[in-house]
């Protein structure tokens, strides 16, 4: 059985960070063997969605947009970096009143356009998938994501 420590980090006034564990005796779904699963879900906009529910403590913010080439959605971050995006389980792509965007459980819909903080963690995607990933089907919204660079997303807030 496999436990699961929820992580809450605070930051203090000296600049350090303060990081408590709450130990949980519920096993964990964060991978598959090991192995965090990725599929595109939708035809416009698509989306690649993940299995698992495991987050890293690597932050972002930006605005959604949407990428007529290949029907993705991306982020462009607030230092003009443009990246494709992994969205957490139970995402669904969403389009409303012609906007583009997804319905992200527990957060409700964000469509383009609108500024997001992410947590999560970035990726080098391209030609070869990073270790400890595997894809279902077609994933080209990675793929072609500019200079292969991809943030996995585990928590979201938009404005």
């Amino acid at each position: 059985m496999a436990l699961l420590f929820p992580l809450a980090a605070c930051s203090q006034p000296d600049g350090g960070v303060t990081a408590t564990a709450h130990r949980t005796d519920r096993p964990s779904n964060a991978t598959d063997g090991g192995v965090d699963h990725v599929r595109t879900v939708g035809q416009d906009p698509k989306i690649v969605v993940r299995t698992s529910t495991q987050s890293y403590l690597a932050a972002t913010k930006g605005e959604l947009r949407y990428n007529s080439a290949n029907r993705c959605l991306e982020l462009m971050t607030t230092g003009s970096m443009l990246v494709g995006l992994v969205w957490p389980k139970g995402t669904a792509p969403a389009r409303i009143n012609g906007k583009r965007g997804v319905t992200v459980p527990e957060i409700g819909n964000v469509l383009q356009g609108t500024s997001v903080a992410l947590v999560g963690g970035y990726e080098k995607w391209g030609k070869r998938i990073p270790f400890g990933y595997k894809v279902d089907g077609d994933i080209d919204c990675l793929a072609h994501a500019p200079n292969g660079d991809v943030f996995v997303i585990g928590v979201i807030s938009a404005k």
